[in-house]
């Protein structure tokens, strides 16, 4: 694939785009061919200034104007490899740039969370993704635009939709196989011995949207090895600090919810209030962050509520900073199996389609690990596999 540009990021001036161009400028291939795209050329020209210049042994990247249109975003993506887009809300935004990138057998990841609109654009172009040698990854993240996102969300999808793309099989690929599920807890709020108390967690749904396609992927193309089993379930929340902050949480959502779908007019102030798009909270010097991630996992034939196994990730930086590792390093993996330098992933064996970041195997994993991921697995009696 000989084209001028390995990888674009679109939509680089926005809040997590910076953290990408940042990110790419810092911890990116010295040889990397790029470029910064967007709307404005004064602030793509500012961006590029405001990189370290102690970076000396790298290329700046290109500036290259596109607006969301066909013509030019057909260019962008004739252009480069991969393109990372970071134009929200996606289900507004995100479509043409897709269609754009698998119209040119072009690599694509972004950061979206918004599983209804992947959940449809998986059932749309999937099978023409596979046709054209197109990959498509959706790594889930939060941004300054994620507010903009939930309402962008409301106002695109009915309630109905939305309900039908939250069940656990929607995100799946056709023909997968046979599915029998582990019945779901039924309160949303619960105390496990191993993990504390649990509330629940909106991100999770995007979570288990990518978590069942990785399943319905490997059920239809992967090894046997590979494959989790029919009766394979996923349930995603959020640590509490005890049960009454799990179900205060759980009802305060619930309401807000609630007054969102049934009053416009709150929903026109929440948004008038909400921070704007391309923006995001403002580190100060000497802040410790991280984010942390915990799970439980009981082998096939087992009580579910007695897992056997307790994994741990967690990453030393702000949840902002995270999304943006994630999706970088999802982009330079993806990087390596278009130029053919993994032979064993997902990714390489189809070629094509809407895709996950599981797709991109061990060789993801470790680059998250020079980034900074820690993880641990044990069994629960403390024994480290």
């Amino acid at each position: 694939m000989n084209r001028p540009y390995d990888l674009i990021v679109y939509g680089a001036t926005g809040y997590l785009g910076s953290l990408v161009v940042q990110y790419l400028w810092t911890h990116g291939p010295p040889a990397l061919r790029w470029a910064v795209a967007g709307r404005n050329e004064q602030r793509l020209a500012t961006l590029v200034d405001s990189l370290d210049p102690s970076q000396s042994h790298r290329k700046l990247p290109d500036v290259m104007v596109a607006a969301l249109n066909g013509e030019d975003l057909g260019r962008m993506a004739f252009q480069t490899r991969l393109v990372l887009n970071t134009v929200g809300p996606f289900c507004k935004y995100g479509t043409p740039v897709v269609a754009a990138c698998i119209e040119h057998s072009t690599g694509y990841v972004d950061s979206t969370g918004e599983h209804v609109w992947t959940q449809q654009l998986a059932a749309q172009w999937h099978e023409k993704a596979m046709a054209n040698k197109a990959i498509v990854l959706f790594p889930t993240g939060l941004s300054g635009g994620t507010i903009a996102s939930i309402f962008a969300g409301l106002e695109t999808y009915s309630l109905r939709q939305m309900m039908a793309a939250s069940a656990p099989g929607a995100s799946c690929i056709p023909d997968a196989g046979p599915h029998r599920p582990h019945p779901a807890p039924n309160l949303p709020v619960r105390r496990d011995r191993f993990l504390g108390d649990l509330t629940f967690n909106p991100s999770a749904i995007a979570d288990q949207a990518v978590v069942m396609r990785t399943w319905s992927l490997l059920q239809r193309y992967g090894d046997r090895t590979e494959r989790y089993g029919d009766r394979f379930s996923f349930q995603g929340y959020t640590a509490a600090q005890g049960w009454l902050q799990a179900w205060t949480s759980f009802l305060t959502m619930s309401v807000a919810v609630f007054c969102i779908l049934l009053f416009p007019p709150l929903r026109w102030l929440l948004k008038w209030l909400s921070p704007q798009p391309g923006t995001g909270p403002q580190l100060k010097p000497g802040e410790r962050h991280f984010v942390k991630w915990k799970a439980t996992v009981a082998a096939d034939g087992v009580d579910v509520s007695e897992p056997s196994v307790l994994g741990i990730m967690r990453m030393n930086t702000d949840v902002y900073s995270v999304c943006a590792t994630l999706v970088s390093e999802a982009a330079l993996t993806l990087l390596q199996v278009l130029e053919g330098k993994d032979e064993g992933s997902m990714a390489k064996k189809l070629g094509g389609g809407i895709l996950t970041p599981a797709s991109l195997g061990i060789p993801y994993v470790q680059r998250l690990e020079k980034a900074g991921l820690q993880w641990k697995v044990t069994d629960i009696k403390g024994k480290e596999e």
